[in-house]
Formats: C-alpha cells, structure tokens, sequence
C-alpha cells in the first residue's frame, strides 16, 4: 500500500471511529482487524502515532462496552430483573 494509500485509510479509520459504539451493526472486532492490517514497520512515524490513536479509542470503547454489560440488569427465565 503507498504511503497516500495509508494515509487515505487512517483518515477513513479516524472518521468512523468518530461515530461508531458498541452498539453497531459492525462488531468492534472487525474494527480490530482492520487495525491489524497496517505493517508497522512500513509506516511513517506520524502514521504509526495516529494507528496508535486509533488503537487507544478503540480500546476506549470496547472498555465503555464492556462496562456497559456488566452495568445492565440480568433477566431470569421468568423475565423478572434479578
């Protein structure tokens, strides 16, 4: 991938991880891997500091998620909250 090419993706990658949760349709794993496709030893200093950014929100959020699910109330089989 060219160096424009890297850098049109962090930009992308910066854009929707803006706006994505825990909550979406895309599972955050997908989010993950999409990181993991970028070689570091490839990139530019400045590219390698944004992916590490990235890498940081996304662990921001699936951090808040999994609060989230610990926080929310368990339903028994009766539907009544425990």
């Amino acid at each position: 991938m060219s160096y424009q090419n890297v850098d049109q993706e962090i930009a992308h990658l910066e854009h929707v991880f803006g706006l994505i949760s825990a909550q979406d349709r895309i599972p955050l794993s997908y989010w993950r891997n999409r990181l993991r496709m970028f070689d570091q030893s490839s990139l530019m200093p400045t590219q390698r500091a944004r992916v590490a950014r990235l890498e940081a929100t996304l662990r921001a959020i699936e951090k808040s998620a999994a609060q989230t699910a610990r926080a929310e109330p368990v339903l028994r089989t009766a539907g009544t909250r425990s």
